[in-house]
């Protein structure tokens, strides 16, 4: 079977490969933008057919899918930092919704019909207000930021392909993800780099923080990309559109106090006004029971766990 994974250099991209390699006879592929940025992935040199492509480009992403003739395609690739999508709001849209459209329409070209699992988020879905009215796949979305409405277009991008143009579409749209490997501008990674460079350089135990009362629904990455795969191969002639999520919300409070426990140090707190975003939704929380009453998925790592290997992975890292 061939797998072809857009972003697999990237945070989610690079687990992803990782549960392929560990959990099936797959020939893996991969799309990066940079072939010099491939860190994340160096433990697979050599097992994976790594190809750079623009996905906002339509021919080199015809041209790589034509050559592959994949059987599953992951589209895992864009740009996901919500306060960049304000800076950079035409690269986030040509990334995100024209690189989505670009593989859509490689895959017409090619006459081919992978599945495709298409990663929106569950960022499209705006503000919950409260437990237990958690989103489910019927909410309306809501989208806040650019970043969400370049998802929340994918979504409806995909939908239309699917329902329309008869591609073989399954969407996730994961909540947050964290673990190993994500990069330090997402709160948690952020967290626990400086906790690592307390700890090297002995510094004071400070941490800077922006809002830390705002709650999310947080899952263990690599449980995330195990959803990926099992919703590859599922039979989705009816649902197609699934949560990803543990039902389980933190606030960024609540994490710190994770990290004190886990560490056995106290840590001060510094707010930093560059880290206040001007709209910040205050709780986004998920209902996964579609894909557990699918496919029988639910996290299996609990945060705890996460924040450990999360921060072994800053300690670990030599800069």
């Amino acid at each position: 079977m061939k797998v072809l994974v857009t972003g697999i250099g990237g945070f989610a991209g690079s687990h992803l490969a990782d549960y392929i390699h560990a959990n099936t006879q797959s020939q893996l592929f991969g799309l990066v933008r940079d072939l010099e940025k491939v860190d994340n992935i160096r433990q697979h040199n050599g097992k994976i057919q790594l190809f750079h492509c623009d996905i906002g480009e339509f021919q080199p992403v015809f041209k790589v899918i034509k050559e592959i003739k994949p059987d599953i395609i992951f589209h895992v690739a864009g740009q996901a930092f919500v306060p960049s999508s304000f800076e950079f709001a035409a690269e986030t849209f040509k990334t995100n919704v024209i690189g989505t459209i670009n593989i859509f329409e490689a895959v017409k070209a090619c006459e081919i019909s992978p599945r495709i699992v298409v990663v929106t988020s569950g960022e499209i879905y705006g503000e919950t207000f409260g437990v237990p009215s958690l989103h489910s796949e019927q909410s309306i979305p809501q989208p806040v930021n650019p970043y969400a409405a370049s998802k929340t277009s994918v979504d409806y991008i995909a939908q239309t392909y699917k329902k329309y143009e008869g591609l073989n579409i399954v969407i996730a749209r994961p909540f947050n993800h964290t673990g190993p490997r994500q990069k330090p501008n997402f709160v948690c990674s952020s967290l626990a780099k400086q906790i690592a460079v307390i700890n090297k350089t002995k510094n004071q135990n400070v941490l800077r923080v922006g809002n830390i009362n705002a709650r999310r629904d947080f899952t263990d990455v690599r449980d995330i990309v195990r959803g990926y795969w099992m919703l590859s191969q599922i039979d989705n002639k009816t649902n197609f559109i699934f949560n990803l999520c543990s039902g389980t919300i933190f606030s960024i409070e609540e994490i710190i106090k994770l990290y004190s426990e886990i560490t056995g140090e106290h840590f001060e707190l510094q707010v930093e006004p560059k880290r206040l975003r001007g709209y910040d939704i205050q709780l986004l929380a998920g209902n996964a029971s579609a894909i557990i009453h699918s496919v029988g998925w639910k996290p299996a790592i609990s945060m705890r766990q996460t924040l450990t290997d999360l921060l072994e992975f800053w300690m670990n890292k030599e800069n």
